[in-house]
């Protein structure tokens, strides 16, 4: 009974000094100042899950680049967090926070809010965003992108602040230099620009197609063959069926201009044979030319499809 009665005795203690600690350790642990360096914290370790439980907005359907991979790869994160409450009124606060990233020091004025007290009894703060920060990232030509190594798809990607972020593109057929940008404060949308430039396997893809394309061309049997950007015109009567054959091909290269591709014009000489009737003396003769012309043309990249359009630059000259 003696045992017993000093048990409940010290636990009765331990409660009555606790409720009485407890408006200390919020005016002193549980500040708004002291969750703000917390956050940082849990930013600094790549623990998303943990900035989280800071932050008193919704977390974002989207949530991609939200995730402790991303965070963690980060070219850089907060360091030596140091925050000052500056003002209470009643379930709010303001806080100067005070960071280093990327070797330079940032402030940031930060709003806070009191969330539910954590065992009915210490206080939670959490940092207000109006919105959530985002990285805007416009990709000519793509719907993806990469942030940290991590696909997302482009558009408004919600990220977490502070840190900062490496921006790229590198598919099959299109890539970019990544780009580095970072992400200071709360309402922070900086806009990443990415111009893709072909790989060497679209390249090859398109010499294969613009090879293919000509191929088919010199299967024709007439003077101007169907679907093809050059011809020979004569006021002659042609004699059963001419052949062709290619001569010199094209050099293939790529340029691009924002979501414009284009084949690098490069000539191309192709060789005309057959026999026609002269519509003045009706004498036949055979004839053999040799013709050159300036190809171009553009390339469109969609769904991991390639399709290219010829075009000829200029006329058709004899060689």
């Amino acid at each position: 009974m003696r045992t017993s009665r000093r048990l409940l005795i010290s636990a009765l203690t331990v409660v009555v000094l606790t409720v009485a600690a407890v408006p200390l350790l919020n005016f002193t642990v549980y500040t708004p100042a002291r969750a703000a360096e917390s956050y940082i914290s849990a930013i600094e370790r790549g623990d998303a899950q943990s900035a989280f439980s800071y932050l008193s907005t919704p977390t974002p359907t989207s949530t991609l680049a939200l995730s402790d991979e991303v965070l963690s790869a980060a070219p850089d994160l907060p360091r030596e967090p140091e925050a000052e409450t500056v003002s209470v009124d009643g379930d709010h606060a303001k806080v100067s926070l005070s960071y280093n990233l990327s070797s330079r020091e940032q402030t940031v004025d930060l709003n806070m809010v009191r969330l539910p007290a954590s065992a009915g009894l210490f206080n939670r703060w959490a940092i207000e965003q109006e919105e959530w920060p985002t990285l805007t990232l416009d990709v000519a030509g793509s719907s993806t992108a990469t942030v940290n190594g991590y696909g997302v798809s482009t558009g408004s990607v919600p990220v977490l602040f502070p840190a900062s972020y490496l921006v790229g593109f590198d598919a099959t057929y299109l890539k970019s230099r990544s780009l580095r940008t970072e992400v200071t404060a709360p309402g922070d949308s900086p806009t990443v620009k990415l111009s893709p430039e072909p790989t060497a396997k679209l390249e090859q893809t398109v010499e294969e197609q613009v090879t293919d394309h000509l191929q088919d061309c010199m299967k024709s049997k007439t003077l101007m063959p169907a679907g093809c950007v050059f011809g020979y015109d004569t006021d002659n009567e042609i004699i059963g069926d001419v052949s062709w054959s290619l001569e010199r091909s094209p050099q293939i290269g790529l340029t691009s201009s924002g979501s414009d591709l284009e084949l690098t014009p490069s000539t191309v000489e192709v060789r005309v044979k057959g026999r026609y009737r002269d519509i003045v003396t009706a004498a036949e003769h055979d004839f053999d030319e040799k013709l050159s012309f300036v190809l171009g043309g553009s390339v469109v990249v969609k769904s991991s499809q390639v399709s290219f359009e010829p075009r000829r630059l200029g006329d058709v000259t004899i060689a």
